[in-house]
């Protein structure tokens, strides 16, 4: 530990990018995780072509592209056959596509490139506070004493319980919608599905994406499945709900999905997800800086978490000269526009994806279908999908070159 390097507290995409693009770069970097023995597991991801230029930067896109699936077309619709959404990334550019991916490959990719760097990786150590100075910043590790460093980087996610400790305004909010998901086997004869969703109003959302390989050595591909649940039943769902009348829920929903079912025997297949929304002022103070989504976390709905903690590792290393404070600072100023148009459109959408509300879902079945067919509306989605919107009529995200 010494006071000429960065600390990092997190080791999820957001942390273990900047790492790399750091240590990349020269810097050095130490990574504070508070499990003791993180593994590569979580949800399926879509990665934008954003977030496919920042893995391409760090060379790990070829593999990235043989462990997942390329995915052309979003397309959701109700029970009656009404179409919600038909977005097709070819239409915004021919060349341009989502990957699916399952999050612990891509976390496997991350961690191997960490290592191969050599850098320093502190697991089962909890940082539960800090002090920063002019000269540098000071972290009370649960149980170790204290360590300092010249600046620190929080990117331990949207409950982050250090973010308080940023003296900006800040608010996280606690969606009153979470989620169960799983990634099953795709059975023999199963259509190759891209971004498949199904909606009944807003109080009922099915979604399948596939998500390619968990390794380079597995031979069965695998289908993201996401079930959108209110807080007040996705706790103790299994024990309430139980099991059976859940995947009769999703059947009667989506029928298509019934043959995926039979792979889903045991409700601990079914991992628990939750979101937050969280909004900072500015994502620095001093020698603190907050990234991924510790610092501006968003609903599931635009499938932006991982690409925006790729572009902010991205980014943040792209700035580097002068003093932290400086780099921070340029930092923030660089993110703004990008960040704040993705939060409002994810505070926008929500209610017409998963809440109990009645207008805002209506008005989505009869004029989304409608206005996804029009050039301009389509293209102009598919640019919010595809991660590069700096604003709501016009601009477009520049990656710096690094």
């Amino acid at each position: 530990m010494s006071t000429a390097t960065v600390a990092i507290v997190g080791a999820g995409v957001a942390g273990a990018a900047a790492a790399i693009r750091l240590a990349e770069r020269g810097i050095g970097v130490e990574l504070y995780e508070a499990v003791a023995a993180p593994q590569p597991i979580g949800a399926g991801l879509l990665l934008q072509p954003t977030g496919q230029q920042v893995l391409a930067r760090m060379g790990l896109l070829p593999e990235a592209l043989e462990l997942g699936v390329r995915v052309d077309r979003l397309y959701g619709d109700t029970p009656a056959g009404r179409a919600v959404l038909d977005m097709s990334y070819r239409r915004f550019h021919p060349d341009a596509y989502g990957l699916g991916l399952q999050r612990g490959a891509l976390m496997g990719l991350l961690w191997r490139r960490l290592r191969a760097l050599g850098v320093p990786w502190h697991c089962g150590a909890a940082v539960e506070g800090f002090v920063q100075d002019s000269g540098g910043v000071t972290l009370q590790i649960s149980g170790q004493g204290t360590v300092r460093h010249a600046a620190l980087i929080l990117a331990n996610g949207s409950f982050s319980r250090l973010r308080a400790g940023m003296k900006v305004r800040q608010r996280a909010r606690h969606f009153p919608w979470g989620a169960v998901w799983t990634v099953l086997p795709a059975p023999v004869g199963f259509p190759q599905v891209e971004l498949r969703q199904r909606f009944r109003s807003a109080s009922q959302m099915l979604g399948l994406m596939p998500v390619g390989k968990a390794a380079a050595d597995d031979a069965q591909r695998g289908i993201n499945l996401f079930w959108s649940l209110p807080l007040a039943e996705l706790d103790g769902w299994a024990a309430r709900l139980g099991l059976e009348r859940l995947k009769q829920q999703m059947a009667a929903l989506f029928p298509d999905v019934a043959p995926l079912l039979a792979g889903l025997q045991h409700a601990t297949q079914l991992r628990e997800a939750r979101y937050a929304d969280v909004r900072l002022s500015r994502w620095h103070e001093g020698r603190v800086l907050a990234i991924g989504d510790c610092a501006h976390g968003m609903s599931p709905q635009l499938g932006q978490g991982a690409n925006m903690a790729l572009i902010d590792a991205h980014e943040l290393a792209a700035g580097l000269g002068g003093d932290w404070p400086d780099v921070f600072a340029r930092y923030s100023a660089r993110r703004r526009a990008h960040l704040r148009f993705y939060s409002q459109v994810s505070r926008g959408l929500t209610p017409m994806f998963q809440s109990h509300a009645v207008v805002a879902p209506w008005l989505r079945d009869r004029f989304f279908g409608w206005g996804g067919r029009l050039p301009y509306i389509h293209q102009q989605s598919v640019a919010t999908l595809a991660g590069v919107k700096t604003g709501w009529l016009w601009g477009r995200l520049r990656l710096a070159d690094a």
